[in-house]
């Protein structure tokens, strides 16, 4: 049996990635990885954290089982069926989305999303954030105070999420104690906004920014409120920080890869995937909104492994399109484990060289909104079902999706529509009755500052 690691990036798109074109060394890890694996074009079911996670960690679509506002039990989550295989298994991570509270933490053996039961002082710092000023004095002093009780006592109160160099402590303390076989799963939110200055990583890519982590933090709520009034100049900004977090967050994930090879020699697989992309105003507006486009659903998708499985199989960029449903099959297929049956994807390694793409359907609610796309190699149609508005795009001749030909090719988007409507009847079939989860004030406040919540 293979040890598995399965490193998945908050908002990384693939265009940012160096072997996926990219001009820049943001990725040189990954791209290794890739060099040495095999890489995938892939499409996330999903376009924004909570509602794509369930096809990564369980190969089932965002609205079956109830939706994806809890993650039902009865959906096989990948630390399930590799742990049934008698393999050790950690998780770690950062969004409370993705908690325990949402029943995230199923079949993993060790469980860290850095998230405490809030206390007095939780409280009182979620209240000071919202109600001082932070260029006062007493906030200031408060703020000192705060910093060194942190580091001392090791308290995290009202942090929007640990950096990757956290995650990654906490990841290589659990490894250091484990054996042959495991699985673990890292998810890293650092290339996910507010982007703060990396000074280290800016270097590294030859990029200068004078911006203080404060008017980083300025520039991410222009964007967000007012992309149009976003300058040239803040533009190119906004796309160095971008940049500079990827390439921070790659060198953890490079801390994780030489861990595992100088401990585990040749006997660990490594797949490193996004759960959706970034926009970057290509259709008006910054961030990942309710957006089907490319842009947002096109993610890396890298398995790497000089032994086992991988070992005779394929090598370099692969010409079959991949989904993110395709995630949890290829971390059961390298680790030797039975793929539930309830599983919708397939794995990465029977995808290669087979010449069989997927049809990619993407989906999500927005309150009794429904919006859903269906991909293929050929066309992109998006459907907000209960607007009644459509779109389709000729992916051949129009890559940047920019004419709408819904009006011209009645009969491509009738098509279409018809196999999300039959996908829709077909998820009524797993519907169930999840439980409400109360969010504490730690919770709202963190998941505020990610823009999460209004």
């Amino acid at each position: 049996m293979t040890n598995v690691v399965l490193v998945t990036v908050d908002s990384l798109r693939a265009d940012h990635v160096g072997h996926y074109g990219y001009d820049r060394e943001t990725t040189p890890v990954i791209d290794e990885l890739a060099d040495r694996g095999a890489s995938f074009d892939a499409y996330a079911n999903a376009p924004w954290t909570r509602a794509s996670f369930p096809s990564i960690l369980t190969s089932t679509y965002p609205l079956e089982y109830g939706g994806f506002e809890y993650l039902s039990d009865d959906r096989t989550t990948v630390g399930e069926a590799i742990g049934a295989a008698g393999h050790a298994t950690g998780a770690f991570h950062s969004n409370l989305w993705l908690s325990r509270d949402y029943n995230y933490d199923r079949g993993f053996d060790c469980f860290y999303d850095s998230k405490s039961d809030p206390s007095a002082l939780a409280n009182l710092r979620t209240w000071l954030k919202l109600n001082l000023d932070h260029d006062g004095l007493v906030y200031r002093t408060l703020q000192r105070l705060y910093d060194t009780t942190e580091e001392r006592a090791g308290l995290d109160v009202g942090q929007t999420y640990k950096d990757a160099e956290t995650i990654t402590d906490e990841t290589l303390e659990w490894l250091s104690g484990v054996d042959d076989p495991f699985f673990c799963w890292v998810h890293f939110m650092d290339v996910h906004h507010p982007y703060v200055p990396r000074p280290r990583a800016l270097a590294d890519l030859g990029v200068e920014e004078s911006l203080s982590e404060r008017e980083a933090i300025q520039l991410r709520r222009k964007m967000l409120q007012e992309p149009e009034a976003v300058t040239d100049e803040e533009f190119q900004t906004i796309r160095n920080l971008y940049d500079g977090e990827i390439r921070y967050m790659d060198g953890q994930i490079g801390r994780i890869v030489d861990y595992v090879t100088e401990r585990f020699r040749e006997e660990t697989a490594v797949v490193v995937t996004a759960d959706h992309g970034e926009e970057f105003r290509e259709h008006g507006r910054f961030s990942h909104h309710s957006s089907f486009y490319d842009e947002v659903l096109h993610v890396p998708f890298v398995v790497a492994g000089a032994d086992g499985p991988l070992a005779d199989g394929p090598a370099g960029h692969q010409a079959e399109l991949l989904e993110l449903l395709d995630v949890a099959p290829t971390c059961c297929a390298l680790a030797g484990a039975p793929i539930p049956d309830g599983y919708r994807g397939r794995s990465a390694l029977d995808a290669a060289r087979s010449g069989e793409d997927v049809r990619v359907i993407s989906e999500t609610t927005q309150g009794e909104d429904y919006k859903l796309s269906l991909r293929t190699r050929s066309w992109k149609y998006i459907w907000d079902r209960d607007a009644d508005e459509e779109e389709l795009y000729d992916l051949e001749t129009d890559t940047g999706e920019q004419e709408d030909l819904a009006n011209t090719r009645e009969y491509v988007a009738a098509d279409m529509r018809a196999e999300l409507t039959n996908h829709l009847e077909t998820l009524q079939e797993t519907n169930d009755d999840l439980p409400d989860v109360s969010m504490d004030s730690q919770t709202e406040e963190r998941l505020k500052n990610l823009g999460y919540l209004q």
